[in-house]
């Protein structure tokens, strides 16, 4: 883990805060299930056979099922922590600030449980009261532990007045 601050230079809003994300979180697990894919696909516009034709997915796909969007894969990378990081008092919003890498490893097929792990990798003082959250994410595969995507994370986060 890196930072440009020491904790002891941290506003005492953010001690918490660093504390909670330094440990390494495991998600609950999500299914992935076709009717979740067929969603993300009709939201995106990614109707892709391998995503959305099952009957097609099982004589043209290993495994012989359909298999969900890497990008699907990854919007499970935010869901905990948005409610987390908003609910620690002192912060007035969470925004997503992008991605540095992302690495869509493996497939995941339909019907999968897939879980997200968390690590905090720095935070940094962008502006005065402005800080960015850097996060590495993994999403795996239970109950293999398969590693399907791996991301860095960016969340920009802003101090209340």
């Amino acid at each position: 883990m890196s930072s440009s601050v020491s904790t002891d230079e941290l506003p005492a809003v953010l001690q918490a805060l660093r504390h909670w994300a330094a440990s390494e979180r495991l998600s609950g697990s999500t299914r992935i299930t076709q009717s979740r894919i067929d969603a993300f696909a009709d939201a995106t516009g990614d109707h892709n056979w391998i995503h959305t034709d099952p009957a097609r997915a099982q004589t043209g796909l290993p495994g012989g099922q359909t298999i969900a969007h890497g990008f699907l894969l990854l919007s499970l990378t935010v869901e905990d922590d948005v409610a987390a990081l908003a609910g620690f008092p002192g912060i007035g919003h969470v925004l997503n600030y992008g991605l540095n890498k992302v690495r869509f490893l493996a497939p995941v097929p339909s019907g999968s449980e897939v879980r997200v792990r968390s690590q905090l990798l720095s935070l940094e003082a962008r502006r005065p009261g402005q800080w960015l959250l850097t996060q590495q994410k993994t999403v795996e595969v239970i109950p293999a532990g398969e590693v399907a995507v791996v991301a860095e994370q960016l969340s920009l986060l802003v101090l209340a007045d």
